[in-house]
């Protein structure tokens, strides 16, 4: 299964929840991934466990074509500091204005999307602060 195909899978299960559907995509596809928003945005910004942080939304979207890439901000670190983060599975796709990947997501409170840039995913203020990370998919996952 490829990520746009777990993405598919899952999508209408998780659209309330946007960590929980980050968790099933990697899943599915091979690549271990655990805790809520923040502690995947955690895991992202310190890129560890196999996961590379990327610069931007341009390195997402080009890795994005044979990686898994998640796009993620703290709950605290959003323009309205929130207990709660967002996360994206970023796919791809086209970029808008350039600089913002085409992703899926779920969401607790707002509007979940897919195959929609990530523009849609946070505010003006936010999404210029989105940090993205890509993962190597396990050759088996890949294929099966």
């Amino acid at each position: 299964m490829d990520v746009k195909q777990a993405c598919e899978a899952f999508w209408d299960q998780y659209r309330g929840d946007c960590a929980g559907f980050a968790r099933a995509v990697a899943e599915a596809v091979g690549v271990p991934l655990a805790g809520d928003a923040n502690a995947i945005a955690d895991l992202l910004q310190a890129a560890t466990d196999g996961w590379e942080r990327l610069p931007d939304g341009i390195a997402a979207a080009a890795a994005a074509k044979d990686q898994l890439v998640l796009g993620g901000l703290r709950g605290d670190r959003q323009a309205s500091p929130n207990p709660h983060g967002h996360v994206v599975v970023v796919v791809d796709g086209p970029l808008n204005r350039g600089l913002y990947p085409t992703a899926w997501w779920g969401s607790l409170g707002g509007q979940p999307a897919k195959d929609e840039t990530i523009n849609w995913a946070w505010v003006e203020a936010d999404r210029d602060k989105v940090m993205y990370a890509a993962h190597a998919i396990p050759t088996d996952a890949a294929t099966s």
